[in-house]
């Protein structure tokens, strides 16, 4: 039973009765529960029509109205306030939660396919926590979007023909790597000389660029030889060490799909023949494409004179291919690339081609200010891990939770990985953010530790529990900290619903945070297992055991598992 849908239902009826026209209702959540459950203006919004004052409106409908489900309207100064039966909504939700399991959340399936990019950095060194802006942001969508019934293909677009990878090619014949360390920091460290080296000799820049050149001309001939073995080598090497770090943070993509791909088959060349036959293209020292038409002045480079393609080109061909199997695209990018990628959609649509969606994100800092890949001054996300990991076991050692070293790695590895993905993710995408270790690993208020305790505590209570009876669930006059809670737990299938829609992944983190604190409201104020009279006792264990359900599988929606003990 949806109350909500049936009193918007209820209201446009209502409202064709008394004007004979449709109006769009949408219900507001009053602050406190003793204020009501749900609230609307609609009186305000009739009074022009109905000529008569929004308190003499609001307290007619209140009085006409019958709701299932619905024990008590209530008209205030000109506001209709509608009141939930608890009992019989708590023994639905609970019955709803503990018979759909770790499938309550999932939305019925779709008939539609999506292609999500995200993460795609470039393989030249480690990650540092921009990128794990873009990764965390990027799989927790991913997740949403399969939860709502979306069928989601994930791809990292590997740019292995830019000049940054050319760097490392060049590099790796000048300078040993360190087989010692993991697989992206070696490389790093190779692209940081080079790059040295590069500045102190200018000369050299030429051969950067032959390269470039000589491994495209032997992608688009379809060759292989010992400069595109080392081309892949590099590339392959670099991504070794980024799996291992997308895996320690849970997130695993569907496809890495190479750049050279889309020189090899031939499609970057069609590409450029398309748009030169639009009329569009200018040759100006390069050839650009004149996107004036869509209100963009500045020109995209296609190609040089010499007949390469750049970046920008190989993109396009990219997206031709992703628009052509799939029914919409999103990708995940950074806040500075915002011109590129419109730059890019709309040549998607001169082309006739749907356009991708972008979610940007703006830029992720520590207190100790900005970074650079190509000075080798940053923040990798390996070693923001390890020290969110280090933290975390000095944690649950002080707590005493755990018994061996080994048990400690493994809380502490969980708590790490929840300390630093929802610490990203919380935050909207658009909003710069620094990443502050006080908020990741705060046990008390905002950090996902609070989130991983609340549940540690539903297994405390639930630990010796050997049944919850289904009989004379919630019969009784039930107090507002079980009532928000259970109101809070049936909310995750529209949590899903809307966070997919609009493409924020920060919706799901702030709702299962509300979770959290309403269950630790609900815990200091309810007794459970001290509850002498079996009725609430064994309703308050049932509402335990589903908030444990509903945070275990909002909290997977965001790559974050739980620990059992802190």
């Amino acid at each position: 039973m949806d109350v909500e849908n049936l009193i918007i239902t209820t209201l446009k009826d209502k409202v064709k009765e008394l004007t004979g026209n449709e109006m769009d209702i949408r219900l507001d959540e009053p602050p406190a529960i003793n204020m009501g459950d749900y609230s609307t203006n609609i009186s305000f919004r009739l009074a022009k029509d109905l000529k008569k004052a929004p308190k003499m409106i609001a307290e007619d409908i209140a009085n006409s109205l019958s709701i299932l489900g619905i024990e008590k309207i209530e008209a205030v100064n000109g506001y209709i306030n509608f009141f939930m039966n608890y009992s019989d909504f708590s023994k639905e939700t609970v019955s709803k939660i503990s018979d759909e399991k770790e499938n309550f959340g999932k939305l019925e399936k779709r008939n539609e396919k999506v292609i999500l990019e995200h993460t795609s950095a470039n393989p030249n060194g480690p990650f540092h926590i921009g990128h794990g802006r873009n990764m965390v942001i990027g799989d927790s969508l991913k997740r949403i979007l399969i939860a709502s019934g979306y069928d989601v293909e994930t791809q990292y677009y590997v740019n292995d023909m830019g000049r940054q990878e050319a760097i490392v090619v060049f590099g790796n014949e000048k300078f040993e790597l360190d087989n010692s360390k993991k697989a992206d920091h070696a490389i790093g460290e190779v692209y940081v000389e080079t790059n040295k080296l590069l500045a102190e000799n200018e000369e050299l820049e030429q051969e950067i660029l032959n390269l470039m050149k000589n491994y495209e001309s032997a992608c688009e001939a379809g060759i292989e030889n010992e400069l595109t073995e080392k081309f892949k080598n590099a590339v392959n090497y670099s991504l070794g060490g980024f799996k291992e770090t997308l895996s320690t943070l849970n997130i695993y993509h569907d496809k890495f799909v190479w750049e050279s791909e889309f020189v090899k088959s031939g499609m970057v060349r069609e590409v450029i023949n398309r748009l030169m036959n639009t009329g569009k293209v200018v040759e100006d020292e390069v050839y650009r494409l004149d996107l004036s038409d869509y209100g963009i002045e500045k020109k995209l480079v296609l190609a040089r004179l010499n007949g390469t393609s750049l970046y920008s080109t190989r993109d396009i061909a990219y997206h031709i291919n992703k628009m052509e199997n799939c029914d919409f695209a999103v990708n995940l990018l950074g806040a500075d690339h915002k011109l590129t990628a419109v730059m890019v959609n709309k040549t998607l649509a001169l082309l006739g081609y749907n356009e991708a969606e972008v979610v940007f994100y703006e830029f992720i800092s520590l207190p100790e200010g900005s970074m650079s890949t190509r000075r080798g001054r940053f923040i990798s996300m390996d070693e923001l891990f390890e020290e969110a990991k280090s933290r975390a076991a000095e944690e649950v050692r002080k707590r005493g939770v755990a018994q061996s070293e080994e048990e400690i790695e493994e809380i502490a590895k969980k708590i790490a990985v929840g300390a630093v993905r929802y610490n990203i993710v919380r935050i909207a995408p658009e909003k710069p953010m620094v990443f502050r270790w006080d908020e990741a690993l705060d046990f008390e208020k905002v950090g996902c530790p609070v989130i991983q305790y609340a549940h540690a505590r539903c297994s405390r209570i639930l630990e010796n529990v050997e049944n919850i009876s289904n009989e004379n669930l919630f019969a009784y006059e039930m107090n507002e900290n079980e009532k928000t809670i259970v109101k809070l737990l049936s909310k995750l299938p529209k949590i899903v619903e809307k966070a997919a829609e609009v493409r924020k992944p920060q919706i799901v983190a702030n709702y299962v945070l509300d979770v959290a604190q309403g269950f630790n409201k609900f815990y200091a104020n309810c007794p459970v297992l001290k509850e002498e009279n079996e009725t609430v006792k064994n309703s308050r264990l049932a509402i335990v055991n589903t908030t444990k359900t509903v945070l275990e599988n909002t909290l997977d929606l965001l790559g974050i598992e739980m620990p059992g003990k802190m």
